[in-house]
């Protein structure tokens, strides 16, 4: 199926990059066929709602990952970039943002190991510094890209030491030569800043709720070498053919 999807956008000039992704803690029992218990760093029950067939439900407390099991996740996620460019894929975009696994291992509440993935700042960027670097050797480092939102509290994250915690991140990156790096742009100014300056291949930038205009801004003043435009898609459906003739997008979807 997705060789359809690659040859099709192939066909009319595009590129694809699939994006990979765990939603760890961030699921229910309802939601899948087994009905296992989601599993996260550690069995801390995230605070919300998942929709399921009979409603909403309040998410259960997961399952703490083995030290053992950490390690076959890396491997997976390998797995699945090497399936990805089999299918045709251009590259693919490690998910690191958004509360899901790599940030929960990443954050300050979702992540209360006493392992070597847990604890310290270089402790908690482990396994993100893990996947990339299996990832990178899978597939080149030209085709990965990584994912990430610091600062959200989107799917009850909390991380307490954000600029500490993602220069460390950026630290343990850097050898990788990751082809780039997507961030999700909150409004903090200085941590976006200190990503560009420490950042030293293509930056990414999805300026939340900002409209078109102040995002084709940090193009123009060197905030960003690209950015992304989220979910403005699901609303509009050729999304580039409205940006060039002016159009004011949807913002329903």
């Amino acid at each position: 199926g997705w060789r359809d999807v690659t040859r099709a956008v192939h066909a009319a000039g595009g590129r694809v990059i699939i994006q990979l992704m765990h939603v760890g803690r961030i699921a229910h029992p309802s939601n899948t066929s087994h009905h296992r218990r989601p599993v996260a760093p550690s069995a801390i029950k995230p605070r919300g709602l998942m929709l399921t067939a009979t409603g909403p439900l309040e998410m259960p407390e997961p399952r703490a990952l083995s030290t053992t099991e950490v390690a076959e996740t890396v491997a997976k996620f390998a797995d699945a970039a090497r399936l990805a460019i089999e299918a045709g894929a251009d590259g693919v975009e490690i998910h690191g943002a958004n509360g899901y696994l790599v940030q929960q291992f990443l954050s300050s509440n979702a992540n209360q190991r006493t392992d070597r993935y847990g604890g310290s700042r270089d402790n908690r960027i482990r396994f993100a510094v893990e996947i990339a670097t299996a990832v990178a050797e899978a597939i080149g480092p030209e085709r990965v890209g990584l994912h990430v939102s610091p600062g959200s509290r989107f799917n009850d994250i909390v991380e307490n030491d954000i600029v500490q915690l993602y220069d460390a991140l950026l630290i343990g990156l850097a050898p990788l030569g990751l082809a780039y790096l997507h961030v999700v742009h909150h409004g903090d100014e200085a941590v976006l800043a200190r990503f560009r300056a420490r950042w030293h291949s293509v930056l990414i930038v999805n300026r939340v709720d900002a409209d078109l205009d102040t995002r084709f801004a940090d193009i123009a003043k060197g905030r960003a070498d690209m950015i992304s435009i989220g979910n403005l898609p699901l609303a509009n459906p050729d999304p580039v053919a409205s940006i060039r003739i002016d159009a004011p997008p949807s913002t329903t979807s």
